[in-house]
């Protein structure tokens, strides 16, 4: 069953590439910036801005990280320049950053090191390879290979990471993850997490659980 949803999860994140993309969904609240993984594009926020907005989420963004082979760090000096033109359009130093697969590892990096809390205070990852994962070494790119377990990048976050002080990071997981191994690794435990048993790496996209969740862990 899990896998056939994740099959499914996989043939709409293709089909969603080709929909017009709506970067900004209104909202009263706190502003939240979604950003997406590894190969992938925004419109695999589609459904989650959705239901996101309905729990009282809001103003929505999404971003693109451009190119698909690039450096974390250079996708999250993107995701930085987008976090201060918000911060500038909404008068607002309480952003959200909710980052799936690799996007959660660029919202952890663009928080710590670029942002260091001044406009970033929440980040919440959702199936990101938190210490790695294996199925990197079959990536291309720097950004590949900043994800292999141990690697200088992922030794490098985790150093930052135990410096921080000023933004909460909370963590969604699954261990029906394919394609982060283990899946409980895409937690660090000491921080609120949730770990799914029967959704899949994308799946996790097309799920209203994972909203509901992310709501769980703080209101908006």
């Amino acid at each position: 069953h899990a896998l056939t949803l994740e099959c499914m999860a996989f043939f709409v994140v293709f089909i969603l590439r080709f929909f017009p993309s709506k970067p900004l969904v209104l909202g009263e609240g706190r502003p939240v910036l979604l950003v997406h993984g590894y190969m992938n594009h925004p419109n695999v926020w589609w459904f989650q801005k959705k239901w996101l907005k309905s729990l009282g989420f809001g103003p929505l963004y999404t971003i693109s990280l451009g190119h698909p082979f690039q450096s974390i760090y250079r996708y999250a000096e993107i995701v930085k320049s987008k976090v201060d033109q918000i911060a500038q359009d909404t008068h607002r130093d309480d952003i959200i950053l909710i980052g799936h697969s690799m996007g959660g590892l660029v919202a952890l990096w663009c928080g710590v090191q670029l942002d260091k809390g001044r406009l970033i205070k929440d980040i919440v990852t959702i199936a990101s390879p938190l210490q790695g994962t294996p199925v990197a070494w079959l990536g291309m790119g720097p950004n590949a290979k900043e994800m292999r377990p141990k690697s200088p990048f992922i030794e490098e976050l985790h150093r930052a990471l135990k410096g921080n002080s000023l933004i909460r990071f909370q963590h969604i997981a699954t261990h029906s993850d394919q394609l982060v191994i283990p899946g409980v690794s895409a937690c660090l435990l000491e921080n609120p997490h949730y770990i799914f048993k029967d959704l899949g790496h994308a799946s996790l996209l097309f799920s209203k659980r994972t909203a509901q969740k992310i709501s769980s862990f703080y209101s908006p």
